[in-house]
């Protein structure tokens, strides 16, 4: 089962949406759609109902512009967000699209950090996991010698940050491996900072059962739905 989340005019591209849902049906996976609303696209839905129907799956939309702030209990974002920045000065962006990468990267965190703390404190967690680290090797000169530790000898000094480039290979190597162990250092510390609050909300019975309708909620909703089609019963919380 996947969730394809966006909104706007579906034939947009070069790829056609058809054939790949037709793909994806025919190994068995379900495509659900979300929707998400936005002031004068009223024909642009249909495509997505479509896409939903044709995938055996469902539709419910959300609203970009909903902002959701959570129930802090003591928790310090200030710090939080003060140790995702020294996190992400452990990346040594390079390549032709290294820059607007990193830049990318660094958007999506400020813009999490400013609409929905909770969603941002999920972002951190994901970007600290095994699903996020090392596989930015194509712009990331740590993800990079993780995988392959020749492999920054390849890239274009031009390309690199300005730190790295009059770095001579030695130099270069040390200070990669520097920063794969500072990054490994501040996302242990953030992951402690997050679990501790999580222990704290549960002790003090301040966990909050969210209504709003944030991705995860509308995502789960679905899910129960289709569940309770399938006659299997799941909490609601």
């Amino acid at each position: 089962m996947i969730f394809l989340v966006g909104n706007g005019d579906v034939t947009t591209g070069t790829v056609d949406i058809d054939v790949v849902v037709d793909k994806l049906v025919a190994n068995n996976v379900i495509v659900n759609t979300v929707y998400c609303t936005v002031p004068g696209e009223k024909k642009a839905v249909k495509g997505w109902e479509r896409i939903a129907l044709k995938g055996r799956g469902k539709i419910t939309t959300m609203s970009i512009r909903n902002k959701y702030f959570d129930r802090l209990n003591g928790f310090d974002m200030t710090k939080l967000r003060a140790l995702n920045r020294k996190f992400n000065g452990t990346y040594l962006w390079c390549g032709p699209e290294g820059r607007a990468r990193y830049n990318r990267m660094v958007e999506v965190d400020n813009k999490a950090y400013i609409t929905n703390t909770e969603g941002f404190r999920y972002r951190m967690l994901y970007k600290i996991s095994d699903d996020y680290q090392r596989t930015n090797n194509t712009w990331d000169m740590v993800d990079m010698y993780s995988k392959n530790p020749v492999d920054f000898m390849k890239v274009d000094r031009k390309t690199m940050i300005d730190t790295c480039r009059k770095m001579s290979t030695d130099q270069l190597k040390a200070y990669i491996i520097f920063k794969k162990y500072e990054r490994k250092k501040i996302g242990a510390m953030m992951a402690e900072m997050i679990i501790n609050k999580e222990l704290k909300d549960k002790e003090e019975g301040q966990t909050v059962n969210k209504t709003m309708a944030t991705l995860d909620v509308v995502t789960l909703n679905v899910i129960r739905e289709m569940l309770k089609e399938e006659s299997c019963e799941c909490p609601k919380h």
